[in-house]
This record gives C-alpha cells, structure tokens and sequence, in this order.
C-alpha cells in the first residue's frame, strides 16, 4: 500500500529533534503505530517511537524526517495530517488527525449498544 501522510513543517521540526536525539543509528525513523482505541466510535488511537523499518513497512521521507507505519496501521493513518499545537497551557503536543481511522477500524459506534459502557 502507497501511504498518503502530511506533516506540518512545525510537527516536523520538532519530531526531528527528537528521532536525531534518541536514535542509536542512522537507519532507525520515527514509527507511528496503532495501539488501540477505547470504542469503535473514536478508532483506533497512535503511538510513535524510534524504530527500524521492517521488509513490509511503508516508508516515508517528509520535511526530512523518515517516517515507519506497518502495513495495518497505515490503513487507518492513509489520508491523515500530523501536526504540532502548543495554543495553551492545556493543549500542547503532537495531533493526528486521521479521518480514515474509523473506517479502518471496523466502523460503527460499539459504544451505544446500551450495555452501558
């Protein structure tokens, strides 16, 4: 699968200081994987780490900052935007905004099935 992902320069800037210093070797990129979500409403939610792309990962030069998504995330990530926000005191950090997510997840809300979670 070819992975549509945009990065905001100010996301970039930042998410490059961090690969270049927690790195151990010039081959290791930033990985963005899915971890779960609580409902299906929602999807699933991402993490990211410093890692070394697989035989099967999708990778991805942006603003110079090499990118690793495995093939099952990368569904739920195609089309998705990250960005840097630091508005205020209680919003600060990076955001993905990944409008498939949901879809990819299985749709639906699982949430309002009236068991009461």
């Amino acid at each position: 699968m070819s992975l549509t992902l945009t990065v905001s320069k100010d996301a970039a800037e930042r998410l490059g200081m961090i690969v270049t210093q927690q790195r151990e070797s010039d081959d290791q990129g930033l990985r963005i994987f899915s971890r779960g979500g609580g409902c299906g409403c929602s999807g699933p939610s991402f993490a990211m780490g410093i890692d070394k792309a697989g035989e099967d990962d999708n990778v991805l030069d942006l603003h110079g900052v090499t990118f690793i998504v495995d093939p099952t995330t990368a569904t739920s990530l195609e089309g998705a935007s990250i960005d840097y926000t630091d508005d205020d005191l209680m919003r600060k950090g990076f955001t993905i905004d990944a409008p498939n997510a949901q879809a990819a997840a299985g749709g639906g809300c699982g949430c309002a099935s009236g068991d009461g979670h």
